[in-house]
């Protein structure tokens, strides 16, 4: 069968960074779709911050996929960032940096509720959550025992990647120890800060489950799980001094 005449599963749907324009790509069984800058992607987005070749959706036998393929800044599903090959669902949302993609089902519904989506990626990993700056919302899951903390750059290569230009580059690291999760600053022009104290270059710092980190201009709170229903979000935006 001709793939034109092949019946669409779904379709991801996007904004044109410099245009606003809505685009959409359908997605048959089958299909791998590439994303990325360069004009030889199936989906080119020319923003600056996406990598040339950034990442690939594929659809095999009614299942989605998204595969980051060792971007600069990371792929992000619901806000949680990817490694390697993870699974999509209708009603998820894929961020690569600013840009925004939603896979959506051919005739156009998205799921309401996406929290059992991005616990699945997430498992019962530690994270950070936004609640003040520029990425206020998004949550990074701790894939990894050790993540370094930075500004994003077009170049930068942090595992958490901060769109903050308060946020050095390098500003921080992560590591998991036996016991729990400890946090160094690694000499920050603006600082690191857990619950309002500063805390200081080689010196780490054990973090305990609701603590309030700031890096620079950014405020995170720390969970020793995934919170999919933050209910203190909104105190904690509105506390936030």
């Amino acid at each position: 069968m001709d793939e034109n005449t092949r019946e669409p599963l779904a379709k991801l749907v996007w904004l044109d960074p410099f245009t606003g324009s809505t685009n959409e790509h359908p997605l048959r069984d089958g299909d791998s779709v590439r994303i990325g800058r360069s004009a030889s992607n199936d989906i080119q987005i020319a923003e600056g911050h996406v990598s040339r070749e950034h990442a690939v959706v594929s659809c095999k036998d009614g299942a989605f996929t998204v595969d980051d393929v060792g971007s600069a800044n990371g792929t992000f599903v619901n806000g949680v960032q990817v490694y390697g090959m993870n699974p999509l669902v209708i009603g998820d949302e894929l961020h690569l940096f600013v840009s925004v993609l939603k896979l959506r089902s051919a005739a156009g519904e998205a799921q309401e509720d996406v929290a059992e989506p991005v616990s699945a990626v997430a498992g019962d990993r530690a994270s950070l959550r936004i609640t003040r700056g520029p990425q206020r919302g998004q949550i990074f899951a701790l894939l990894k025992e050790e993540l370094y903390i930075g500004r994003s750059t077009p170049s930068s290569n942090w595992e958490i990647a901060l769109q903050d230009p308060t946020v050095s580059r390098p500003h921080a690291f992560l590591v998991r120890e036996e016991g729990g999760w400890k946090l160094f600053d690694l000499g920050s022009i603006n600082g690191t800060a857990v619950n309002s104290q500063p805390i200081t270059g080689g010196v780490a710092h054990k973090l305990r489950d609701g603590d309030r980190i700031t890096f620079g201009g950014t405020m995170t709170v720390f969970h020793t799980g995934f919170p999919l229903q933050p209910a203190n979000e909104q105190r904690d935006h509105n506390g936030a001094t």
